[in-house]
Order: C-alpha cells, then structure tokens, then sequence
C-alpha cells in the first residue's frame, strides 16, 4: 500500500478510485429510492423511461467528447473533478422534484459527468498501468461494484429506519465534494496524463462494431435487472419499499463478489467460462427465479446473475482488442460508449414498453436477450485461434481499458 501513495501515477489511480466510488455510492442510493420518487410525484413509469433515455443521449455524446477533445485539452485531473462536480448536483434536483418534468431535469447533470468521469477513470487506469507494468482494473471495477453496492445497503437501512429521504439526497450530494477535493489534491498532474494525444474520429472496424453490439445487448439487458428491479417489485411484486431495495442490493452483491473473484477465476479456469458460460448458467437460474413469482427466490436469481454475468464485459474487451488493428485507446472508447449506452438505452425503452406488457414480461425477456447474446460469444471464443497462454500473457495491455 505504500506504494501507492509514493508512486504518482498509483496514487493518482487510487484517487481516482475512491473519488469515482462517490457518485457509484449516489447512484446505488437513487436506483433504490425509484419507487419512492415514482409515488411522491405519481410519475408514470414512461416517465422513467424518458429518464434512462435522456441520460444515455447526454452520457454518450460527452463520453466522446471526453476522450477526444476534453481530457487532451484541460487533463484527467480537471475532467474528472468537473464531472464529480457536475453529477452532485443530480441528488438536489432529483429531491426537489415536483413534477415529473423536474424529474427529468436531473437526469442532464447525471448523464453529463457519467460520461466525463467514465471516460476519465478508464484513461487514467490505462496510464497508471503503462507506467507501472501493474493489473490495476480489478481494483477499479470493484471500486465501481462496491460503490453501487454500498449505496444500495445505505439507502436501504435509510428506508428501513424510515428516515428522511430529503436529507438523505442532501447529504449525497456532499459524498460528491468529498470525491471532487480528492481528486483536486491527489490527481495526476498535468504534465503526466498527456501521454495520449487527441485524434480525429475514426469509425470502429466491422469486427470491433459486432464485438460494441455484443456489449450493447448484454448491458441493455443487465441494465435492466439492475435499474428496474426495485420499482419492479413494488410495483408488480407488491412488495414493501425495503425488500424493493434489497433487489438492488442483491445485485449489486453479486456483481462486487464477482469481480473481485474475476481474476483469480480467470486464471484457475479460462476466460470462455468465466465470461460466457458462467453468465449463460446465472441467466438460466435467473430465469427459473422469476417463473416462482416469489420475490425472495428472485432476490437469490438476481443475485446469482450479478454474479456470474459480473466478468462477461472485461472478458469480451480482452478478446475484441486482441482482434483489433485500430490504436487501442480508439477501440477501448468505441466498445465503452456501445457498452454504456446499452445499459442505460435498454433500461430506457422498459420505461416504453413495461405500460403494455408488464415488467415482469420485459425483465424475461431481458434474461432472454442476456443467454442469446452469451451464448453468441461462446461460440465466438470457441473460434478464437489465440491459446489461454497468449491471453494471459497479454492481460496487462488491455486491462487498463476495461470499465465496470
């Protein structure tokens, strides 16, 4: 751990860290409150949907800017702070809503610094380990996991103790100051991020594309187990506000186990089981779950999805960049923005649909889209001429470019 502190580039990625787990905490805390908002203001679940939509437009066409023009122009250390920054004040303006239109509202400073610091993190992971020859995404993803994971424990326990939900999103909204101040003292310097020099855009390769529209499948439909999942049990479940918030805990509980266990599995097995096969096995007992309509055996489906699906991403950046001929920070950006954008378009067009067919209805056939979408990718890694000792031997030049 000293290390960290008195190397710069370590302890400019542990800032990074720990100030990205502040909004990751803020989010876990809103996904589990929805129900609550949704009753406060009776908005509609089209509503929400719009919500998710906005964000992901807003998250997604920033995402680029960041990597291109921002973080070349003014550094990782301005970008990130400004992005923490900007995120903090979703929580005031989520809490002060009136109506379902201020609702909407905070979903432009939410998808704004989403797609700043996103972008950020990943740049400054990939720097920190070209520099020091260091595995340092699982550290980063679990601090993202953790982070949802925590904020989802603390909101419950808040419902829970039936305490003020206004005074809960005021203080949220200081967990952000804290991740800005960090970043602002302990941040890379300038001079020391600019290794990656700004680049005109170029469109991914065929190849890359299918790989981006794996991962915009996968993430559509996990997004929605993840966003939906409170408001879907107590909605349809008819289940109590805190057992609803506990479905976003079990989430999150199993992606967090995951990913901290993703490495270690990787090389006690292979990356084809651990990525695919794994997350065709949570789908299926997922699935089953939701066939009992009991909310507590779909807690426990929702938890084993989390975790066996939690390492599909990174496994599917690996092998997509392995098959990559573009410069790698180019194709991390391409795959990044399709996987974020359908983790927030999917959750966006439930909001749509949930009205006419149900939530229960759209949360089977996301676990429908998950196993097809798994299922394809094993059989891509199937016919993968590369060798496990090939992709263990090269983890180190593309961790740096895997995100959540």
């Amino acid at each position: 751990m000293k290390e960290y502190f008195s190397n710069i580039y370590l302890r400019g990625f542990l800032s990074a860290c720990i100030a990205i787990y502040m909004p990751l905490f803020m989010w876990g805390n809103t996904i589990a409150h929805l129900p609550y908002f949704m009753n406060k203001i009776g908005m509609p679940i089209t509503s929400l949907g719009f919500f998710f939509m906005i964000l992901s437009g807003i998250q997604i066409i920033f995402s680029q800017f960041a990597g291109r023009l921002i973080i070349p122009k003014i550094g990782s250390k301005n970008t990130l702070s400004i992005g923490i920054l900007i995120f903090s004040l979703f929580p005031i303006i989520l809490i002060n809503s009136q109506n379902s239109f201020h609702f909407l509202l905070a979903s432009v400073p939410c998808g704004f610094g989403v797609g700043l610091f996103f972008t950020t993190c990943t740049a400054i992971t990939g720097i920190a380990e070209r520099e020091t020859n260091k595995i340092l995404q699982p550290l980063w993803g679990a601090f993202l996991s953790f982070g949802f994971l925590c904020g989802a424990i603390f909101s419950s326990l808040w419902q829970f103790m039936n305490f003020s939900t206004f005074y809960l999103f005021i203080l949220l909204s200081f967990f952000g100051l804290i991740g800005f101040f960090l970043i602002r003292q302990y941040g890379f310097p300038r001079e020391k991020d600019s290794i990656d020099k700004s680049e005109k855009f170029k469109l991914p390769e065929l190849k890359i594309l299918i790989f981006g529209i794996y991962l915009f499948i996968f993430y559509a439909s996990v997004g929605i187990v993840g966003d939906w999942s409170a408001v879907w049990f107590e909605k349809e479940l008819k289940t109590s506000l805190f057992l609803a918030s506990l479905a976003v805990v079990a989430w999150g509980s199993g992606e967090s186990i995951g990913r901290f266990l993703g490495s270690y599995l990787i090389k006690l097995l292979n990356e084809k089981f651990v990525g695919a096969y794994l997350g065709l096995i949570g789908c299926f007992l997922f699935f089953l779950s939701i066939l009992t309509m009991n909310p507590y055996i779909i807690l426990l489906g929702i938890f084993l999805i989390g975790l066996c699906s939690s390492n599909f991403y990174p496994v599917v950046i690996r092998f997509a960049l392995r098959q990559s001929t573009q410069n790698i920070n180019t194709t991390a950006a391409n795959l990044s923005t399709l996987a974020m954008g359908g983790f927030l378009i999917g959750p966006a067009l439930v909001g749509f649909s949930a009205d006419y067919f149900g939530l229960t209805f759209n949360v089977q056939v996301c676990a429908d889209m998950d196993a097809n979408d798994t299922a394809t990718v094993v059989i891509e890694l199937t016919n993968d001429g590369s060798n496990q000792a090939n992709v263990n031997q090269n983890t180190s030049h593309f961790s740096g470019v895997l995100i959540c």
